[in-house]
């Protein structure tokens, strides 16, 4: 007899496009940026491929159980436009499990796609987060959440939750225009930076109204939220009211500011205003500071790894990068892709391999920095250095711009360019020098 299996059994059926539903917990919150490109398929084409959709214990209506809200939504509003043909449409109707895997599922296949912004994410990751506390318990710690996702499939850092967790419960009701046009992790963590000093600073120097800092950030929080953001125009509003309230300097207090950040506080007393000397030639030539490759080899490398190191969190590639920040560019890819990696992890680790040159690194060098057990390092044994890339060759320029440069998140462009810039930087300074910054 066959052994019996208890793995859910799913089926095919056509059901009527009015008895599903969009899934009420979907992390997107903004209108799919794809939306007239998915209408104008679905009118020539119909719907290709089946729906995913699960039913609820209860429930008399499907709910989809992976993706597929934009297209469910379009079909809907095409057939209440009297078009027949989606009158039914065509699913996989799949086991119920658990609500916290359909939310997983939803979260999955949007990563897939590749286009979700942060506070997108960041709203599904708190959502898993209010689903697996046990009523009456405490919610989950960071490592904790971390630890649960990565079970479901979902793997995802602490230091990212927790700039998720202050998204959304701290900003996303001051900024919520910001974050819905893009904003990212890397402006999400330098907001909390600032009000994690300005508070410090405040009770500080204002040691009278101590504690009394946290609503007058949200106010200057909320006064900049637009399409755009801009940082440096809300640590100025800070700066201001912290220097009105103890009568200093704006000066002095962004100075103060920036010690705070770096973790090397001043006291009040070292800061001495500059008094510009007013005698002095406006032709008077300035002098510059003499060109050092070195040191200027160091800042590409260092600015390199900072938005390398970034991208790779975001895009669960940190197991494949190798920070080396005293030599050739900074990093290195020691590892290939996830056999099951979607095309836009392929895509974004194609570009941080060439960012690094790395295609240049013979096999000798490459050798002395990868692990042994890595795949990159056994893909090595049997092939030149120039073919180890090949299983990852699978994403062409067209794949690219479409898959990759187009659905990149704002803020994770911005991290992009500054990486090809100081990559760009570094291959000049290279060529103009005579260096081969992967000689053996």
């Amino acid at each position: 007899m066959p052994k019996s299996s208890s793995k859910p059994t799913n089926r095919y059926a056509e059901l009527p496009v009015d008895q599903i539903a969009c899934y009420a917990n979907n992390p997107r919150v903004t209108k799919n940026p794809e939306y007239e490109r998915i209408k104008n398929s679905l009118e020539k084409n119909g719907i290709e491929s089946p729906l995913v959709v699960t039913l609820k214990p209860g429930d008399k209506t499907y709910t989809l159980q992976a993706g597929g809200n934009t297209r469910l939504n379009i079909a809907q509003s095409l057939h209440e436009a009297g078009d027949d043909t989606f009158a039914k449409v065509p699913c996989i109707v799949k086991q119920w499990t658990s609500e916290i895997s359909v939310l997983v599922s939803h979260m999955r296949e949007n990563d897939i796609r590749g286009n979700l912004m942060f506070i997108e994410r960041a709203l599904g990751v708190m959502e898993f987060a209010r689903l697996a506390t046990a009523p009456d318990g405490e919610p989950p710690s960071q490592r904790e959440l971390a630890r649960q996702l990565s079970e479901h499939g979902y793997s995802i850092s602490q230091p990212v939750i927790s700039a998720m967790d202050y998204a959304v419960n701290r900003l996303y009701g001051l900024l919520p225009t910001a974050l819905e046009h893009g904003m990212g992790r890397r402006q999400v963590t330098s907001i909390r930076a600032l009000e994690h000093c300005a508070v410090k600073l405040w009770d500080r120097q204002c040691a009278d109204e101590a504690g009394q800092f946290a609503d007058l950030f949200s106010e200057l929080v909320k006064n900049c939220d637009g399409a755009t953001f801009d940082l440096d125009e809300l640590t100025t509003n800070v700066a201001h009211e912290i220097s009105v309230a103890a009568e200093l300097d704006i000066n002095a207090v962004l100075l103060m500011l920036d010690a705070e950040r770096t973790g090397d506080p001043i006291a009040l007393d070292s800061y001495v205003p500059v008094v510009p000397d007013e005698t002095r030639k406006h032709d008077e030539p300035v002098e510059t500071r003499p060109f050092n490759l070195d040191r200027e080899l160091q800042k590409l490398r260092s600015t390199a790894v900072e938005a390398c190191v970034a991208l790779a969190d975001r895009y669960e590639l940190s197991d494949c990068v190798h920070v080396m920040i005293d030599a050739r560019f900074g990093y290195c890819m020691c590892e290939l892709p996830k056999r099951n990696a979607t095309k836009f992890q392929v895509g974004v680790w194609k570009v941080l391999a060439t960012a690094c040159d790395q295609t240049r690194a013979s096999k000798r060098v490459l050798k002395q920095i990868l692990k042994p057990e890595s795949r990159l390092a056994q893909t090595l044994e049997n092939a030149l250095a120039r073919n180890a890339y090949d299983a990852v060759r699978d994403l062409d320029l067209i794949d690219c711009g479409d898959r990759l440069l187009h659905a990149i998140e704002d803020a994770d462009w911005h991290l992009l360019v500054d990486l090809l810039g100081a990559y760009r930087r570094m291959r000049r300074l290279a060529d103009e020098h005579g260096l081969n910054l992967w000689k053996d």
